[in-house]
């Protein structure tokens, strides 16, 4: 099977996280990944959820979820998400630093599309991050509103 690159265009991410070291990280190991991305930073799950009400038709693709968050945890943010009548297949890939069956089914009962762990450097989270893009914006089919 071929990927016909001319059909990916720029891919919009939401990227919530509170830690500004692992902002950083990805926003490096995104900038060598095959598509174009464009991503929006938030540091909790309100902020998220309030950015995603005010987005209109410019909602992102993605949304990339850290769980430890101050204000609104990723999970609750999850559960408030697949809640919201507009907002409720919104694709999330939680990306965290957990790695533990508990967590990691908690997220999935919360309504994760993926969960992934964190590498622990630029090498690691490039290549996890590019496996990422290059599933949810050349496998999957993208989230469009109607």
């Amino acid at each position: 099977m071929t990927i016909d690159e001319s059909a990916v265009n720029e891919a919009m991410i939401l990227l919530v996280e509170d830690d500004p070291d692992d902002v950083r990280l990805i926003e490096m190991a995104l900038r060598s990944c095959s598509v174009p991305i464009r991503m929006t930073t938030v540091a909790d799950g309100a902020e998220a959820l309030a950015h995603l009400e005010e987005a209109g038709d410019d909602l992102p693709d993605l949304v990339l979820l850290d769980l430890n968050l101050p204000v609104m945890s990723g999970t609750e943010f999850l559960s408030r998400l697949r809640e919201h009548s507009a907002l409720s297949a919104l694709p999330v890939c939680v990306f965290t630093t957990a790695d533990d069956p508990v967590t990691i089914r908690r997220a999935y009962a919360a309504g994760a599309n993926a969960v992934v762990t964190k590498a622990d450097s630029l090498a690691g989270m490039s290549q996890v991050l590019n496996t990422i893009v290059e599933f949810w914006f050349k496998v999957a089919e993208r989230y469009r509103l109607d």
